[in-house]
Formats: structure tokens, sequence, C-alpha cells
């Protein structure tokens, strides 16, 4: 068994093979051609932190993978990384473990290939303007991913510490040649943009539906239990919304659960599973006025499909 490190992984893997293989992994998953336990979760209350589990199996890329992942939003103050992962890769026709991996750079690539194929597929054709809310270490893998499928030719981005948004700034500038102009409010980004991604791990909703234009797509993908939300439920329940996996976000999407909770809106009120856009059995974006949203909470296919990319690249 081999064990691939972060670096390797980010330097080996194209982004575009990566949101190819995620937008595929989505289809699979949504016509039930995957098999894919509800992940594993363990709250860390006393130290505001949560270890998941997560399996799957796709038979179709003769993979199985089981990711470890931690979330520790307090960790940035102790000098960590909010986010520790590993990924075992075996194969499915004998059982044999493969390959180890670090998973910080996996769990980067497949959270920005999500947004990417959201953006395809529900955000207007001409959009242009992206903003970034939460400027941590997963927002350099959404700029990567939204700029392969979208024409960036303005990015703002805003973080409640200033210098994160600063360095991101700086690092867009100089590994992929993006101007990004570092706002002074969620507001300004929201109002600007015709692509919101929001990756943070707020626990109070902070986009207001007033701030939002007509056509506007959001990918929300920060947010991932019950207690957390980015889209306030106005927002959200007077949106067209669309959402990874649907058993998944009735445990877990905080935004669409507190909209659900308030009563506007229903579970039936959401449009579809993305993987059943890309599959051509419900429609996504139909107009340029409609306000789209996206809410990943991040499923186990996503992993598998990264996995198979690295037994490809990284596997020998």
């Amino acid at each position: 068994m081999r064990f691939v490190r972060d670096d390797e992984v980010a330097s080996a893997i194209p982004m575009r093979e990566v949101i190819d293989a995620v937008e595929r992994g989505f289809a699979l998953y949504s016509l039930r051609r995957v098999r894919m336990p509800q992940r594993v979760r363990t709250d860390v209350p006393e130290h505001n932190g949560a270890i998941l589990l997560m399996p799957c199996l796709v038979p179709e890329l003769e993979v199985y993978s089981v990711k470890y992942v931690t979330v520790y939003p307090d960790n940035p103050s102790r000098g960590l990384p909010t986010i520790f992962a590993a990924l075992l890769i075996s194969d499915p026709r004998t059982g044999e473990p493969k390959v180890l991996a670090e998973a910080r750079a996996a769990t980067g690539l497949r959270t920005g290939a999500a947004t990417a194929v959201s953006i395809k597929h529900l955000a207007r054709r001409d959009a242009e303007n992206l903003g970034i809310i939460g400027c941590g270490y997963q927002a350099r893998w959404q700029l990567r991913a939204a700029a392969e499928v979208m024409r960036c030719s303005a990015v703002r981005a805003y973080d409640v510490v200033r210098q994160r948004a600063e360095e991101l700034a700086s690092e867009a500038s100089r590994e992929l040649g993006l101007e990004v102009r570092v706002s002074d409010t969620a507001e300004e980004v929201v109002r600007r943009s015709d692509v919101v991604i929001t990756a943070t791990t707020s626990r109070t909703p902070f986009v207001k539906k007033q701030w939002v234009r007509p056509g506007t797509h959001f990918s929300a993908i920060g947010a991932f239990t019950p207690d957390m939300a980015e889209l306030e439920a106005e927002l959200v329940a007077s949106s067209k919304v669309y959402v990874d996996s649907l058993e998944a976000a009735k445990e877990e999407a905080g935004d669409i659960i507190q909209a659900v909770a308030k009563g506007l809106m229903r579970w039936e009120d959401v449009r579809a599973e993305i993987g059943e856009v890309v599959a051509g059995l419900k429609k996504g974006r139909e107009n340029d006025e409609e306000v789209t949203v996206f809410k990943s909470v991040g499923i186990a296919v996503q992993d598998a499909a990264v996995a198979a990319l690295i037994l490809r690249h990284l596997g020998e």
C-alpha cells in the first residue's frame, strides 16, 4: 500500500479532471448506482469539533474509499488547520487497500469541483462576476474550480479577518493571474456578484435576501450541521434550491433545515439533486432572472471520484 502526500495530490491531479469526475459521481449517485452509507458523525462539543467517517463504493469506477475528516473551527487560533483528513482507497474486486492519502488537498479539490458543477448547470451562462465569502483554505480551491467553468472578469472576496482575504487575493494574482478585490462587507460581495460562494463555518445566517440581484447563483458549501447556516431562511425559501444529496441535506443542511422549520418552505420544494440535473432527469436554471442555490454538505461519492483519480495518477 502506498502513502500519498497532499502536495502530490495537488500537483498530479488537474482540477478539470476532478470537475469531470465529481460531475459523473453526482450523476451516478442520483441514479442510485453507488453504495454510500450515511456518514458517521461524532461531535466533540467540549472542543467545538466534529469527526466524520465517509465510506463509498462506486462499482463503475472500480473504487472503494473511506475518508476520515475532522472539522475544528477554533484550530486557526491554535495555529492549526480547520480540517484534517485522510483517505483510504481500496480495490473493491479484492478488498486490497491500495493507497492511504492525506486528504486535505483531495477534500479541497472535490469541494471546489462541486461548486464548479453547480455553476455549470445552475448559473447564468453570461455570469462573470464572482464573489467569495470566507477566505480560508477551502476558498483557494473554490476559486480555482470556478475559474475553470466561468469567465472571472471580476472577483471580490470578503472575510471577517481581512488579512485572510488579502492573502487569497495575493495568491490568486500570483498563481492564477486573477485580480481579486478585497471587499469591506459581505453585502458588497453579494450585491456585485453573479455567482456567490459561501465557505464559512458560521452559525448565524449572514447573507440577506434584500442584497441579492435577480439571476444570482449561490454555492453554499460551508455550513454542514443543522445549527449552522450562511444564507438567511427567507432567501433560501424564495430561491430555486438544489442539493448534493436530499437524504444528507435533511440531516445536515442547516440553511434549508432552518427555512423548513420556520414554515417558509417544504422539503418538497427542493428542486433536485445536482446529479439529477447532470443526468438530465430534472431541469436546472430555466431563465436569467431566477435565483438559484446549490446547498452542499459534501458527500462521499465526491471523495470516491477523487480516489479513482488518485489511483490512476499515483496508485503505482
